[in-house]
């Protein structure tokens, strides 16, 4: 991926103010992979999106639902649920 990523970094307040049929969030801040959907019930989840180092594909791992799972919470749990590579 080539280019610049502009935007901002996650806040709490953009994940709480996602509506059903908004485009994923990602964060471009210290977090960069970690990304936010709002599925057609409301439900916010987060995901880590990632490069496979065995298979050089994108591969995406649901961390958690907002506000179960905290943008200060998501790093530990993406960083711990990485599959073995």
């Amino acid at each position: 991926m080539a280019g610049k990523q502009e935007g901002k970094p996650l806040s709490f307040k953009a994940v709480e103010m996602m509506k059903p049929g908004d485009k994923d969030k990602a964060d471009v801040g210290e977090n960069r992979g970690l990304r936010v959907s709002c599925g057609a019930t409301g439900v916010k989840s987060f995901f880590y999106r990632y490069t496979s180092s065995l298979t050089g594909k994108l591969a995406q791992v649901k961390i958690g639902n907002f506000p179960q799972t905290s943008l200060v919470t998501c790093p530990q749990y993406y960083l711990k649920g990485l599959p073995d590579e």
